[in-house]
């Protein structure tokens, strides 16, 4: 990446050297287009527009962003890999790239989350699970895992 942070300021030139190599630039744009293209795999569209297409596989990008990629943990043998988690109790749902709809670190989004084990407060979590929506179609194995989810998070007084 180009942007990040060094541990001193005494470590920018070597940073410089890095990202200012023949080819560094092309490299990167190129490793972050296949892995827009593997991420985007499962709904690429091809129809006489372009821009559809396109449409098609940001929209899902944006989602699994905000609410996260399932990804299966647990595939250990052949019946596990034939099974969704409702099925196998072996196999857990994790969702990778997953972050709250508004960003934490954003004043006005007032987010309060105690780091307590029955953490209360306004995590926004239907956000999160409103861009898990389509995760049953183009993950089925996770099976009724996000309407679980969902639902634990729901609190007595009716609040999420």
């Amino acid at each position: 990446s180009f942007y990040g942070e060094a541990e001193a300021v005494e470590d920018l030139p070597k940073i410089a050297k890095i990202v200012s190599t023949e080819g560094y630039a092309s490299d990167k744009f190129e490793r972050a287009r296949e892995l827009m293209d593997q991420l985007t795999s499962s709904v690429e569209t091809h129809t006489a527009n372009h821009l559809f297409n396109g449409a098609i596989k940001q929209n899902y990008l944006d989602n699994s962003l905000r609410g996260g990629m399932p990804v299966i943990l647990g595939d250990l043998d052949e019946n596990s890999r034939a099974s969704n988690a409702d099925e196998d109790s072996r196999l857990k749902v994790y969702h990778v790239f997953s972050r709250i709809h508004g960003d934490l670190e954003r004043d006005y989004n007032d987010f309060n989350i105690d780091p307590t084990y029955f953490s209360q407060g306004p995590g926004n979590y239907r956000d999160v699970a409103q861009n898990r929506r389509n995760d049953v179609i183009f993950s089925p194995r996770i099976g009724s895992f996000v309407v679980k989810q969902f639902l634990s998070f729901i609190q007595a007084d009716g609040y999420e």
